[in-house]
């Protein structure tokens, strides 16, 4: 198996995808575990979360900091390489229904994301499945396409996976698929690695998104189907950033009822969270917001929003929650709109255990933490 290399119209493309950038995000903060680069000798999966369809622009980030850079092969859902894909997906009005019905008419983006290594998957229950479980032909199309993916990568490319297979919806991971260990099973030399996607809605007007790089790791072929799955949710879970919007958010529901505070008490309460993390938790990746002793200006951006979403008020320089703030929704399928601050506390899950020994801390002036009080 010899890598394919990447070459100058490869490159130029994923370049191309990357200048979306600007119309998606408000900014992108990187950080990385080893050397401002993502690990990726030949043969790599690498793994990463899957939070919407910005994830494509996403990858077009991550792309420049592999290290060597090889061609990919991308599973993707179906559809996106059909025809009609932008106007089915947004259901656009006015001008923009317009420019995606140009642009689809063109069928320009099935053609470079197959080019850039883009393979359809079928995806349970979306798509056509349903007719090929009826048929009784979704086992044999799906190992079909697992089968393809190996090819590929012996054909030379490394693999971009989301091991969740979709999106997750209540702001942390979904339930992760066997898609690693199955890799695995085929391809023994194969090493991982991973990122961890973190957005933050609320800080700005636009996205602000985090990507958090990992270190190489194995994957021991004594390990079962269970022991893989967990092994990739701990990964990609244990590198969320810990953000302004989601900090705030979980202090918010910390409360745990309807609450007056002053926003410079708000501004303290955070600052003493966040400087006990880093003292105690270095290994937990802090945005670059929360390392500033002033964020008024971010945090104003949040109260608007959560005040817009009818979860706080907020007049002059006190901030009330509302009751419905506190209430878990019947559906978590699209918690970001149904309750925009559950699902940046949520990014939070895999830090919860260690936010919980800080904020006990803070409050009962015990060990390391009573000098911040």
């Amino acid at each position: 198996m010899k890598p394919k290399k990447r070459t100058i119209p490869y490159d130029l493309l994923i370049k191309l995808v990357s200048v979306a950038k600007g119309l998606v995000f408000h900014s992108i903060e990187e950080n990385f575990s080893d050397q401002n680069e993502l690990a990726s000798p030949y043969p790599t999966a690498l793994l990463c979360n899957h939070v919407s369809e910005a994830d494509v622009v996403s990858l077009s980030m991550v792309y420049p900091r592999l290290n060597p850079k090889i061609k990919m092969i991308i599973p993707a859902r179906e559809d996106i390489l059909k025809p009609g894909f932008l106007q089915k997906e947004f259901r656009a009005k006015g001008i923009i229904k317009w420019i995606f019905q140009f642009i689809d008419a063109t069928k320009i983006i099935p053609i470079l994301l197959r080019y850039i290594g883009a393979v359809p998957i079928k995806r349970p229950f979306r798509d056509n499945a349903r007719e090929l479980v009826k048929s009784g032909e979704l086992r044999e199309k799906v190992d079909s396409e697992w089968t393809e993916l190996v090819a590929n990568i012996r054909r030379g490319r490394n693999l971009f996976m989301f091991p969740e297979g979709t999106y997750n919806h209540d702001g942390f991971l979904n339930q992760i698929k066997r898609g690693a260990f199955y890799i695995k099973s085929k391809i023994d030399s194969l090493h991982f690695n991973s990122f961890t996607l973190t957005y933050d809605h609320l800080s700005y007007q636009k996205t602000k998104l985090y990507i958090k790089y990992g270190k190489p790791f194995q994957i021991d072929s004594e390990l079962t189907a269970d022991q893989v799955t967990r092994l990739v949710g701990e990964k990609l879970g244990k590198n969320y950033t810990i953000t302004l919007g989601n900090l705030t958010s979980y202090v918010l529901l910390k409360f745990g009822k309807e609450t007056k505070i002053k926003k410079q008490q708000l501004v303290e309460l955070l600052l003493k969270l966040k400087k006990q993390i880093e003292s105690t938790f270095p290994e937990i990746t802090v945005a670059s917001e929360l390392k500033k002793e002033s964020f008024h200006n971010q945090l104003e951006s949040i109260f608007e929003k959560l005040k817009n979403f009818k979860l706080i008020d907020w007049e002059e320089e006190t901030i009330q929650t509302k009751e419905i703030l506190y209430h878990i929704p019947k559906s978590l399928h699209n918690l970001k709109k149904s309750n925009i601050v559950m699902y940046h506390r949520n990014q939070l899950t895999a830090h919860l255990t260690h936010l919980e020994e800080v904020w006990n801390g803070i409050f009962t002036n015990q060990g390391v933490f009573h000098e911040t009080n």
